[in-house]
């Protein structure tokens, strides 16, 4: 039995990476996507994660501290135990290979750049990017900034030959 549900866990890891969270208990809103399966950590059960939210490949949650074992040894600190929960809002994106540390909350609508390592709570509607992770702009400023930027491409093509049509665009932003 325990070897059905390894191979069940296996599988829907590589295939279907928000049935495989929410089986080890993370829980995930609608319309989410996950690119790859993120590393949920020992304690999936602590992470929430809003609707409409996107986790890049790479990603880690960390909901404890593991570093209370170079001290545990000793007598008066032999019981300390550090843990966390991890709300992720809704309309967010995490950028690949970042780390969210125990006790975060990522408010709405939210942005953490690529390889950021957040150690502290993020706003509603704000960029945050680095290591640590710091504020970089707002979601909205960003957004206009991407409009601006944006070259014009054949939207058809674009459904239909993404990789020619990317090609192009890149081609005339040069």
């Amino acid at each position: 039995m325990k070897l059905l549900h390894s191979v069940r866990l296996f599988y829907l890891k590589r295939n279907n990476p928000i049935q495989y969270a929410r089986e080890l208990g993370v829980s995930v809103g609608d319309n989410c996507r996950f690119i790859g399966s993120p590393n949920w950590g020992s304690e999936p059960w602590l992470i929430e994660i809003g609707n409409h939210t996107e986790i890049s490949f790479g990603c880690a949650f960390v909901t404890h501290d593991g570093a209370t074992w170079a001290f545990r040894n000793e007598e008066k600190y032999k019981n300390v135990l550090k843990f966390g929960k991890i709300n992720i809002g809704n309309d967010c994106f995490i950028g690949a290979r970042s780390t969210i540390m125990p006790g975060v909350t990522i408010g709405d609508r939210a942005i953490v750049g690529a390889c950021s390592m957040v150690n502290k709570s993020i706003p509603s509607g704000e960029v945050w990017g680095g290591v640590p992770a710091h504020f970089i702009t707002t979601v909205d400023a960003y957004a206009e900034k991407c409009l601006q930027n944006t070259p014009k491409y054949d939207l058809e093509n674009y459904k239909k030959n993404f990789k020619d049509e990317v090609m192009k665009m890149l081609s005339q932003s040069k």
